[in-house]
């Protein structure tokens, strides 16, 4: 028996963070990052819960990877407020340490109440980028900087209660922000759609996922303003974290997470670099081919080749090339000598990843350390 379920529940289009204004919380606390302050968006949140008379704390400490430290002290900031909401206003790094604050205010909880006493906060995620899918994923990823190792977690008290996805939130994302956090949606369908974990429900959202980014992310990289292209960018990273919340992920993830903990890179940057030589890799396998070829024919891309790796290889590049993303890390400005000290030890992690689990091709060192080496020097 499987098992399938689609949650939160999603508000989207212009306006949709009005939503808030049916709210009628006494105490919140919002999880945020300077960013937000800094460009205004937190006050378009606070000033409806100001309108409403809703108290609300605000933990603006989140970094970019968030650190062990930062939600231990998000942790301690909920704990001491006891708010019945958790608003994440941000991006992925925002949602993901919301997440975890959830998860460890929970169990800490259980240490000394029963179950029944424990009572989990409103968890509402408004992503400021459309790419993580976080809003709607029991996952989440934070750095332990003492160690250099990101720490997977997943839990279904990670999950969002609501997700808010209003395109003027992202509006003002850099064209290379948009670029990067575009492919990683990318990324996200495109393994969900193979993986060995793959179901109906989530071939559906990842396969519409895919066809959404091939349409609208070059022209909302091109145009910040277009709200019909950064909307469906909304909705597409939605649909790909539904779908690999079900089925899984692999190894461009593997490699990606490994290259970010060692260079500090984007996530979605390294996702991006590192995608086109797993499409090649996975794709010498026969059967990965055929859910190529139908994942190309479900987004309306003609295969006349008739190789589906290829096509799909070549509609990926092409795409990435458009949105001057590099072609390799060493295109991207990581020196050989660091690459190569520190390729072992990226290795290791690749290879005991989580998503390397759920890779449609069976992966071993020779292999990982094959296309990590192509993703590095771009051959």
């Amino acid at each position: 028996m499987r098992f399938f379920q689609v949650k939160p529940a999603i508000y989207y289009g212009e306006d949709a963070l009005n939503q808030i204004d049916n709210y009628n919380f006494k105490k919140v606390c919002i999880a945020t990052d300077q960013g937000m302050v800094q460009f205004g968006l937190l006050k378009l949140l606070t000033d409806k819960l100001d309108k409403k008379g809703i108290e609300y704390h605000i933990f603006s400490d989140i970094e970019s990877d968030p650190s062990t430290e930062v939600v231990e002290k998000g942790l301690m900031h909920i704990i001491m407020k006891k708010p019945d909401a958790l608003i994440a206003l941000g991006g992925g790094s925002v949602i993901d340490a919301a997440k975890a604050i959830i998860y460890y205010n929970i169990n800490f909880k259980r240490i000394f109440f029963e179950d029944q006493y424990v009572h989990k906060p409103t968890f509402i995620a408004i992503p400021t980028t459309a790419g993580t899918g976080s809003e709607v994923t029991e996952y989440a990823v934070i750095t332990d900087k003492k160690k250099n190792v990101k720490i997977p977690l997943t839990d279904i008290l990670m999950m969002p209660d609501v997700a808010i996805l209003d395109p003027k939130l992202i509006e003002s994302v850099p064209p290379g922000a948009t670029a990067a956090t575009g492919m990683d949606v990318m990324t996200h369908a495109i393994e969900a759609f193979i993986s060995t974990e793959n179901n109906p429900f989530a071939r559906c959202y990842a396969n519409k996922a895919v066809e959404l980014v091939f349409r609208s992310l070059h022209p909302s990289y091109v145009n910040g303003s277009d709200l019909e292209s950064k909307s469906s960018m909304q909705i597409a990273s939605c649909m790909a974290g539904i779908a690999f919340n079900s089925a899984g992920l692999g190894i461009t993830h593997s490699i990606a997470h490994a290259f970010g903990a060692n260079f500090h890179m984007p996530h979605g940057l390294a996702n991006a670099i590192v995608l086109p030589y797993v499409i090649n890799f996975n794709g010498q396998d026969e059967k990965v081919q055929h859910q190529f070829a139908r994942l190309l024919s479900g987004s309306g891309i003609s295969n006349i080749s008739g190789n589906s790796t290829a096509t799909l290889f070549n509609k990926v590049v092409s795409l990435s090339e458009s949105l001057n993303i590099p072609a390799s890390l060493k295109v991207f400005g990581i020196p050989e000598e660091d690459y190569l000290k520190a390729r072992e030890e990226m290795l290791d992690k690749a290879m005991n990843d989580i998503c390397t689990t759920t890779n449609p091709v069976a992966v071993t060192r020779d292999s990982m350390k094959m296309v990590m080496d192509q993703a590095y020097y771009g051959v």
